[in-house]
């Protein structure tokens, strides 16, 4: 047994003797995992990096070490477990993952078909009954957490702008429903879910039509129906607190699904976001709220500036878009706009500052962008209209996890915190800056390259990628040699890579202004895996990172030699 024993470990041991660079980590870490069906490394270290803690001071060089999602330890002189997968962050800015405090993604297109207006009828019993018909989109019971799904474009999209928790509700509606605060990433549903439910939502918007059975079509009926709604749920629960008390002799009140769902809001015990843009919506939402002493917070309010007096007296946590109105881009240049859309569009970026001035807590979400690079670019408006940039970044992390309820777990880099972290080779604000890792609960992920956005002027040519190229790969080992023989037709790139697990051919590539990628098959263990490069090429130098598939990023660099 023993002889067969040391015969099974021999090929291994010579295998862990070949370990050369990215390749060879790949395959001793299939041998150490292999029982785990290839799970990624569970820990990590980031040494050498700039470290924004946030909550407290900027470490100028020091490690983050984090392991099964958490974090174990940050600071300037931090042991390094013999375990962990180390990513050298010399030149690197480590930050904490960014909230976007309100969004819909990863919930379907609108909310399941809404139903009747709490306390009514069902709709076959309406149509007999005199009872109101029913209200369009209003649904307290509607949940998000049992409606999410992972995965597409826009969550990787959402990933490489650096954001790595969400507070997911459809826009739009009156009681719109319960909100869920998801990690961006997640092997399912109920593992992305941070917290559920976060609040319940109510919006102002008008269903429209007025009468014939779509009332509330007014701003003044959407309130009316608000109220009287909350009421409603106010004697719902009245009542079956007495019939609970002393149930002989009375008759059990009827369940309502709606109004049930209400409860924990009329008792004070589950917040309300309350969907507001104009100072009008802000002063009446105010009001709504202490006439039935509910928790809330104000989402959008795109006019709070206007409103920081009752903001700062009432100490009114904030969500604040930096969906900035824009004029449209199918509007008629010659056509005059009206002063009041010129001037909130002028001060719309300036609506932090004023309320940072006034005192007001605040935290950032994207108030629907179709383009989640643009949600750091209008924060950076924001800090160029007078906003510190230390509170611009407070409200993308700290604030938000605070005002959502989740700060002892989220929102700065601390021991014990969940390990959603954004790695940077600059100022997060800067547009040059490019994100070049993210980790979400600890689990590196693959960034993909962002589609291209449509240029405003025309693109510069693409660069001449092919020749040989010299490159080093950064791995945990050391740098490890490989050489790429690139050609290019256009904007294609084909050719073959040699590393020490001999050459592979490029299976499909592509150059696009600075950037090139291009992906390739490695056999590991009678295993293939990709790997793909991305990098970015200045002259006859290349830099950027290399995927392996389920293993995470390397860094890489190198040159092409000149032909005399």
């Amino acid at each position: 047994m023993r002889g067969s024993a040391d015969q099974r470990r021999k090929p291994l041991r010579s295998r862990q003797g070949r370990v050369l660079g990215i390749w060879g980590i790949v395959l001793l870490l299939g041998s150490m995992v292999r029982v785990n069906l290839g799970q990624t490394p569970s820990v990590y270290a980031i040494t050498n990096a700039r470290i924004v803690t946030v909550t407290g001071p900027v470490i100028p060089k020091g490690t983050v070490v984090f392991r099964d999602g958490i974090i174990t330890a940050v600071g300037e002189n931090v042991p390094i477990p013999p375990e962990a997968r180390v990513i050298e962050g010399g030149g690197l800015t480590v930050y904490p993952g960014l909230f976007d405090a309100q969004t819909d993604l990863g919930l379907p297109s609108a909310p399941q078909a809404p139903g009747a207006r709490p306390g009514a009828a069902p709709p076959a019993q309406a149509q007999t009954q005199t009872q109101q018909p029913p209200i369009p989109l209003t649904q307290p019971e509607w949940s998000a957490a049992r409606q999410l799904q992972l995965g597409g474009q826009r969550f990787e999209a959402v990933r490489a702008a650096g954001i790595t928790t969400a507070l997911v509700i459809p826009s739009r509606g009156i009681f719109i429903g319960q909100s869920a605060l998801i990690n961006t990433a997640g092997e399912t549903p109920q593992r992305a879910v941070v917290k559920s439910p976060v609040a319940l939502h109510i919006g102002f918007t008008p269903a429209g039509g007025g009468l014939g059975g779509r009332f509330p079509g007014s701003l003044m009926g959407v309130f009316a129906h608000i109220r009287q709604t909350l009421l409603d749920a106010q004697h719902y629960g009245q009542h079956w607190e007495a019939y609970r008390r002393n149930p002989r002799g009375l008759e059990r009140p009827e369940y309502n699904e709606s109004l049930e769902a209400l409860q924990p809001v009329v008792r004070g015990e589950l917040p309300v976001v309350f969907h507001v843009n104009s100072e009008s919506e802000i002063r009446r939402a105010i009001h709504l709220a202490e006439e039935f002493n509910l928790k809330f917070i104000l989402s959008g309010a795109v006019e709070a500036y206007k409103a920081v007096d009752v903001l700062r007296q009432k100490r009114v946590p904030l969500l604040l878009s930096v969906n900035f109105p824009e004029r449209p881009r199918d509007a008629d240049p010659e056509a005059d706009e009206p002063l009041r859309i010129l001037r909130l569009r002028a001060e719309a970026p300036q609506n932090a500052a004023r309320v940072h001035q006034a005192g007001v807590k605040f935290a950032f979400h994207s108030g629907g962008l179709s383009n989640p690079r643009d949600y750091l670019r209008n924060v950076a408006r924001a800090i160029q209209a007078g906003l510190p940039e230390d509170v611009a970044l407070r409200a993308l992390t700290i604030h938000a996890a605070e005002i959502l309820g989740v700060a002892e777990q989220l929102g700065s880099i601390e021991v014990g915190k969940i390990a959603n972290l954004i790695v940077t080779d600059g100022n997060l604000f800067d547009e040059r800056t490019r994100i070049r890792y993210v980790f979400v609960d600890g689990r590196q992920i693959e960034l993909r390259p962002s589609e291209p956005e449509r240029p405003t002027t025309p693109p510069s040519p693409s660069p001449t990628v092919a020749g040989t190229w010299n490159l080093m790969v950064e791995s945990p080992q050391g740098a490890v040699a490989v050489t790429a023989d690139l050609r290019q037709e256009g904007e294609t790139i084909s050719g073959t890579v040699t590393s020490p697990f001999g050459q592979s051919s490029i299976s499909s590539g592509s150059v696009s202004g600075p950037e090139v990628r291009f992906t390739l098959s490695v056999e590991i263990q009678g295993t293939p895996m990709s790997v793909t490069f991305v990098g970015r090429v200045e002259g006859d130098r290349m830099s950027g990172t290399v995927t392996v598939e389920g293993m995470g990023s390397f860094p890489f660099s190198g040159t092409r030699p000149r032909i005399s």
